[in-house]
């Protein structure tokens, strides 16, 4: 059974502002800059104002829970795939989905970008199944535990970055 999970990401940037950046090339390029072992594809199937982010990463050794590493039969590959729609109004609708190489693992769920009175939110919503007999419900929570730093981490690098292109 999968594992459920929401948290909220807020951001003091306008949310016009923030999905031009979200749904552009050049925070995503920024922010794979000096990841060796990381891939970025980005598109914009839908038209202007709208991304496909397919990003990849192979998670070193030294980065992997102990109990994940004993079921790990292979280096640790994770796909994730950011979808967002074009702007309406003032908010945004996205999904991702998750997966890893070495352990069957699936991850899916939804953005919702919405201002606030401070700037704009995203609102994640979504779950986690992990597919390995006897530890998968162990490692389901360290997963979800994953994406949350991951996607704080994002927040963090973006906020900075537009903090470094603001126009003086």
């Amino acid at each position: 059974m999968a594992r459920k999970f929401g948290f909220t990401l807020s951001y003091p940037i306008p949310v016009a502002d923030l999905h031009a950046a979200l749904t552009g090339e050049e925070l995503w390029r920024d922010r794979f800059a000096g990841a060796p072992t990381a891939t970025l594809d980005l598109s914009h199937p839908g038209g202007p104002g709208t991304a496909r982010i397919e990003m990849t990463e192979t998670i070193r050794q030294d980065k992997i829970p102990g109990i994940v590493r004993k079921v790990l039969k292979s280096e640790l590959v994770v796909t994730r795939i950011d979808n967002w729609q074009a702007l309406t109004g003032t908010t945004a609708a996205g999904t991702f989905e998750g997966t890893s190489s070495a352990i069957s693992s699936e991850m899916k769920g939804t953005y919702e970008l919405r201002p606030t009175a401070d700037g704009s939110e995203i609102v994640v919503s979504g779950s986690v199944k992990v597919k390995v007999p006897l530890v998968g419900g162990a490692i389901e929570p360290l997963a979800e535990q994953l994406q949350r730093r991951v996607a704080d981490g994002e927040r963090k690098f973006i906020v900075k970055w537009f903090e470094e292109h603001a126009e003086v």
